[in-house]
Parts: C-alpha cells; sequence; structure tokens
C-alpha cells in the first residue's frame, strides 16, 4: 500500500511564514509596549533615589539606588561636579599630584554647603567628596537631631590623602587614601559644644553609640566600602569611607 503524501503548496507554506514572521513582530512590539507602560508608571510611582537611571541629587532621600548612581555618576567629573553645584555644595579644585604609586587626579576640596570636615584640607575625588556630601546630608544630620536635637556642625577626620600601601605595609596594593578617595572620620562636633568620638563612644550604650552605628549603617547605603571599630582593632578610632575598594560594610 503506497503511502500518502502531503501535497506540496508553496503558496501555503509561505503565507504561514509571513504570519509566522508578523505573530513575532507584534509579540515583541506588545512586550515592548508594556515594558514602556511598566516604565512610565513606575517613574511616577517610585521616588527617584530608588530608580537607577534616574539622575542623582544631593537632596534626594537614600534608596536603593544611591550607592550605585554615586559610584557612576562619580566616574565623570564634570557630571559629578554639576551634581555637587546643583545640591547646593561649594568648592575649590585641587592640584593634581603623582607620587611613585600614589596620584591625584582632578580632586576637589568642599568649601561649603555641608559641615566642614576638620581639618578643613581635605581634598578628595569627586566621586568621594559626593559621597560624603550626600551622607552628611542624608545620614549625619537626621541621626544628630534625632539622637541629640542638634546639628552635626563639624566633622572631624584623620586625612582623606595618604601615600600608603593598605594598612601601611610595604608590599601589597595601594590604600584608597593613595588617591584620595577615601576619608577616615574620627569624630563629629554638635552645635552645643560636645564632640561624640568613634573611639570612645562606640560602644556607649546610650545615644553617643547608636548614633555612631547608626552614621555607620548609612554609610553603608552611600559608600562602596564601610569599616568601623567592628571591623577590627585598626579601625577602633575612626570610621573608613572609601568609594573605590571591594563592597564591605562591618
Amino acid at each position: 500500500m503506497a503511502a500518502y503524501r502531503v501535497p506540496h503548496r508553496p503558496e501555503v507554506e509561505a503565507r504561514a511564514r509571513r504570519q509566522t514572521q508578523i505573530a513575532r513582530w507584534v509579540g515583541l512590539a506588545l512586550i515592548w509596549l508594556l515594558v514602556g507602560v511598566l516604565i512610565f508608571l513606575g517613574e511616577r510611582a517610585i521616588p527617584d533615589q530608588h530608580l537607577p537611571w534616574t539622575p542623582l541629587s544631593v537632596v534626594d532621600p537614600i534608596g536603593a539606588a544611591t550607592k550605585a548612581k554615586a559610584a557612576r555618576t562619580g566616574e565623570d567629573v564634570a557630571a559629578c561636579r554639576g551634581v555637587l553645584a546643583k545640591g547646593g555644595l561649594t568648592y575649590v579644585l585641587a592640584e593634581d599630584s603623582a607620587n611613585g604609586f600614589c596620584s591625584v587626579r582632578d580632586a576637589i576640596q568642599i568649601t561649603g554647603g555641608m559641615a566642614p570636615l576638620l581639618p578643613a584640607d581635605a581634598a578628595m575625588t569627586c566621586k568621594q567628596a559626593l559621597a560624603v556630601a550626600i551622607w552628611e546630608r542624608q545620614i549625619v544630620q537626621p541621626a544628630a537631631f534625632e539622637a541629640f536635637g542638634h546639628a552635626v556642625v563639624g566633622i572631624e577626620h584623620y586625612g582623606a590623602y595618604s601615600c600608603r600601601r593598605i594598612y601601611g605595609q610595604q608590599a601589597g596594593p595601594p590604600s584608597e587614601h593613595a588617591s584620595a578617595n577615601a576619608l577616615d572620620v574620627a569624630g563629629f562636633r554638635l552645635a552645643n559644644g560636645e564632640v561624640v568620638w568613634v573611639k570612645s563612644d562606640w560602644d556607649d550604650p546610650g545615644p553617643r553609640g547608636r548614633f555612631l552605628r547608626q552614621v555607620r549603617e548609612g554609610a553603608c547605603r552611600v559608600f562602596i566600602t564601610t569599616l568601623s571599630p567592628d571591623y577590627n582593632a585598626a579601625h577602633a578610632d575612626h570610621l573608613h569611607l572609601d568609594m573605590g575598594g571591594k563592597p564591605l560594610c562591618a
């Protein structure tokens, strides 16, 4: 008995291919339309600080996308300076320098718009300065008012630039301080004249200790690396904050 063969119908096969192709294009168009609608609705329902594609602003509260946007914006010197200026921060440019494996490029020194750094001559990369400004505005000041009822009027520090390797070792990778991409914060001077020191107040069970842990936790949401006395003995007297190391919050 001869096997049945399906008749070859080129015009039917061509029409089927066209219909399949049209269906695919319509499906893709509907998917992209749905994505566009979701983005449109999301941008209106979700605050900018949670959306990674929206511009960074110093005045926005800390959100899910703040750290990523600060790191990305900081890589573009012009954009970084623009965000600082738009947020009311003033600054002066620092001189470029190079010394062996250490170098400072496109650094700035913040001169106004936030609690001053003490000492004042803390030149940092724009990316680091941007993160410090956001942290001071959105974390430090609210935490100080909550804990003490006073503003922070000065941030005591041990420096931003230091030409050395990690932990001052003779060998190994350079510290983020070697490129002025870090800041070691030692304490916070309040408007009533008191100073909250990391070294002496970290283990305080009262508002001083709570305040310090609050600003540490907030720093973890802004800086790439945040190290505190909980990390190791080398950080017993300061918070190390940087925008170039490995992601770490301790």
